[in-house]
């Protein structure tokens, strides 16, 4: 055998592992894309499902969450979230393994996720909200209205029953005058 039929069967070869290649990295990619994890809170009361790219793809929210703390809902719907992510991550790797073994590129998608979704242990714990204050034992004054905003009754006006002798001299008048 020559040197060029030597190199015909070793391109031949070399294309023939690029096509099986281009086939298990299809398949990791079908598998990936199906990919949906959901998280829920200890309580049940909040659940949120990602995608395989860690996008937030369903929120379920529990009717007994109605008059709930904001602030505390919020909380809830970030460690849940970053509890899927972390799950996500923990499933894409087990795929990449399984498909594609100890591949360089394989390692590299499994970095990747690593890197954009650590374990929710390893992040800064999320702020307290405040103490819910106690009501004061007097009376309050409502808050002033926010900047850009109507104060309350402002579409009311409240005109004296008779007009007084200035209300009277200047209807007469124009402001032009």
């Amino acid at each position: 055998m020559n040197d060029l039929e030597a190199a015909a069967g070793d391109l031949a070869g070399w294309a023939a592992e690029m096509e099986r290649k281009a086939q298990t990295y299809q398949e990791l990619h079908g598998r990936m894309a199906a990919v949906s994890i959901t998280e829920t809170s200890a309580d049940r009361r909040v659940s949120v499902t990602v995608d395989a790219n860690g996008v937030t793809t369903a929120i379920t929210l529990a009717p007994a969450l109605r008059g709930a703390d904001p602030a505390a809902i919020a909380g809830e719907l970030m460690a849940c979230t970053r509890r899927a992510q972390a799950r996500l991550r923990a499933r894409v790797t087990e795929l990449v393994h399984d498909t594609l073994g100890t591949d360089s590129v394989g390692e590299t998608i499994v970095g990747q996720y690593a890197e954009r979704f650590p374990d929710p242990a390893d992040l800064e714990a999320p702020p307290t909200p405040p103490a819910t204050p106690t009501p004061p034992a007097f009376p309050v004054a409502p808050p002033a209205p926010a900047p850009g905003t109507w104060a309350p009754g402002r579409d009311h006006a409240v005109t004296p029953e008779e007009p007084s002798e200035d209300d009277l001299y200047f209807r007469r008048r124009s402001w032009l005058e």
